[in-house]
């Protein structure tokens, strides 16, 4: 193993244990009372090494939002889908499997948003984007216009409401329950609505081109 990946493996591991040391204390001490020295005792890190990983304690709860959003567009991509239903059912399972994959981490950020309006507005600024992104990948499927077409951003709404039932569900038993299979089902109700508007939008392309 290289110096390099020694490294990289402590850096990980330090993240880690600042992710859990934050999860404890907020749920411990409270949101506003925990310091990101508090966050750095705990973990056993200098704070400076904190502010290697994060700008601010808040920005914890909300670790790795990009990483998932790209995943959830690349899954949209490659799904080999024949449907737009789909492939807007292989980018929802690709958030619920991340977020079970931290369940402490999303339980208690979704217990910190009734006192906390920043976090809240900060989750809204993350759901907007990925709106804003499987907007444009739907239109791009559906060979639409997003900003004259209101049916790619339509289907995305319907497919993320159905998503935040299945996790606000989730959240409210604990984050015990089988979120995958949850928000699977979702969205399978969903299946009819999602397949009229492709089949809407793909009628009205054929009709101009005729």
């Amino acid at each position: 193993m290289t110096t390099m990946d020694q490294r990289r493996m402590r850096g990980q591991r330090n993240r880690q244990a600042l992710i859990a040391a934050a999860i404890a204390l907020f749920e411990d001490k409270g949101y506003d009372a925990t310091t990101v020295d508090h966050i750095a005792a705990r973990a056993g890190v200098a704070p400076r090494t904190f502010f290697h990983h994060f700008a601010a304690k808040d920005d914890i709860l909300f670790d790795g939002y990009r990483e998932r959003l790209d995943e959830a567009t690349r899954r949209f991509r490659a799904s080999g889908a024949r449907s737009l239903w789909g492939a807007l059912a292989e980018a929802s399972a690709s958030v619920a499997q991340a977020i079970s994959a931290q369940p402490d981490i999303f339980v208690a950020r979704a217990r910190l948003y009734g006192n906390h309006p920043a976090l809240r507005a900060a989750r809204l600024r993350i759901n907007d984007d990925w709106i804003d992104q499987m907007t444009t990948e739907v239109a791009a499927w559906l060979h639409a216009d997003p900003t004259t077409d209101l049916r790619p951003r339509l289907a995305v709404n319907v497919v993320n409401g159905a998503n935040r039932a299945a996790i606000d569900t989730w959240v409210a038993g604990g984050g015990t329950a089988d979120l995958v299979a949850s928000m699977r089902q979702a969205n399978d109700l969903l299946r009819p609505s999602i397949t009229r508007i492709e089949r809407s939008t793909r009628a009205e392309r054929s009709r101009r081109a005729g």
